[in-house]
């Protein structure tokens, strides 16, 4: 008998002791614009602002509860991004040949999201995709990017939804 009212105690006592304290969006953000990311890495990446701007577009519309605004001016929030990085270098040298065997493409963004209703930053932060990708081979280089756009997409919907 003992043992039960100690477990019940123990059950009794634990409630409250975790949490989620991952913050929701505010009530009153419902719509969302995202315009084309600008792109100052001079990369030559064709098409690397539309890719990652439609790559957060598609996240958005299917695994949030926001709605795409294509006015600003109607949407309650804002995120505005500019690809302000990219890289294509060397990460994994061979051991015999002493060339390398591997490329890491990295891609950063700088973003901000605004509350348009309150006119407040909500939040203001760079995401980076990093990829690896065997060296010479044009395919593995293209996926290797698209791999580091959807990293980068999937990390600020999670800020947008979660971060603040």
């Amino acid at each position: 008998m003992g043992t039960k009212v100690l477990w019940l105690l123990f059950t009794l006592s634990s409630f409250g002791c975790y949490s989620f304290t991952g913050a929701a969006l505010p009530p009153h953000i419902k719509t969302i614009a995202i315009p084309i990311f600008n792109d100052e890495s001079r990369s030559g990446v064709p098409n690397l602002r539309e890719r990652l701007t439609q790559e957060l577009t598609k996240r958005v519309q299917t695994q949030s509860p926001l709605i795409i605004e294509q006015s600003r001016a109607q949407a309650n929030s804002i995120i505005e991004a500019v690809v302000t990085a990219y890289s294509d270098v060397p990460s994994v040298i061979g051991g015999q040949t002493e060339r390398a065997t591997q490329n890491r493409i990295t891609i950063r963004v700088s973003a901000t999201y605004r509350d348009l209703v309150k006119n407040k930053i909500l939040f203001k932060q760079d995401f980076n995709g990093v990829q690896d990708y065997p060296i010479g081979n044009f395919q593995a280089q293209q996926e290797a990017i698209s791999r580091a756009i959807t990293t980068i997409a999937d990390d600020m919907l999670n800020k947008i939804l979660s971060g603040w």
